[in-house]
C-alpha cells in the first residue's frame, strides 16, 4: 500500500512539473495559440533574412487578414467533412450523394490552397529581392530536414545542443502498453 502510495505521488509530481500541454514541443496548426506564438517571435527569421521591424509586423497583419478570410471556408469544410462521415455510416449509404461531396471536398481543398498561394504570394512581395533569394536557401534546407532528421536518428550527425533525447524537437510520449505484433499469413 505505501509503494502504491509513493508511486502515484511521483507520478502526479511529475505531471503537475510538467505543466499544461505536457512535455515537449506541440505541433500546433495555424491560429492556434502555439503558431501564433511562434509568429510572434519572430528574431531568428529577422536575423536569417535582415528583417525590419516594419516588414515582421506586415507579416503578421497579412498573416492574420488571411486567417480570418479563410475562416468561413475552414468551417464548411468541417461541416462537410462530418456531413460525410454521417452519411458514411448511415445503413444504406448513396455513393451518388458521397460522390458529390468528396467532390465538393476536393474544391474547397483547392480553394484553400490557392487562398495559401495568394498569401505567399503577397507575403513575398514585403521582402526586398536580397531577402527573397535568403528565403530560398530557407526553402532549400527545409528539404533537406528529413535526411537531417535520419542522419541524427542513425547517429551520423550529433543533435544540436539541449535537443534532450533523440535529436531536436524529438518527444517521447506513453502511448500506452505495447501492442502483440501479429503475424502475417
Amino acid at each position: 500500500m505505501m509503494r502504491l502510495t509513493l508511486t502515484l505521488c511521483l507520478v502526479a509530481g511529475t505531471l503537475m512539473a510538467q505543466g499544461p500541454g505536457g512535455p515537449g514541443p506541440r505541433r500546433a496548426w495555424a491560429g492556434q495559440p502555439g503558431r501564433q506564438a511562434m509568429a510572434a517571435n519572430a528574431d531568428a527569421l529577422k536575423d536569417a533574412l535582415g528583417l525590419s521591424d516594419a516588414q515582421v509586423q506586415q507579416l503578421r497583419d497579412l498573416r492574420k487578414q488571411e486567417f480570418e478570410a479563410a475562416r468561413p471556408a475552414m468551417q464548411q469544410a468541417r461541416d462537410k467533412r462530418q456531413a460525410l462521415a454521417e452519411a458514411m455510416k448511415s445503413d444504406n449509404p448513396d455513393p451518388a450523394k458521397i460522390g458529390q461531396m468528396m467532390l465538393e471536398m476536393k474544391q474547397l481543398r483547392q480553394s484553400m490552397g490557392s487562398q495559401r498561394s495568394d498569401l505567399q504570394a503577397k507575403a513575398r512581395a514585403i521582402l526586398t529581392p536580397d531577402q527573397q533569394t535568403k528565403l530560398q536557401s530557407l526553402q532549400d534546407v527545409q528539404a533537406r530536414v528529413p535526411a537531417l532528421r535520419q542522419a541524427m536518428a542513425l547517429g551520423l550527425i550529433a543533435p544540436p545542443a539541449g535537443a534532450g533525447p533523440g535529436g531536436a524537437g524529438a518527444t517521447f510520449r506513453y502511448r500506452g502498453p505495447a501492442r502483440p505484433r501479429t503475424q502475417q499469413q
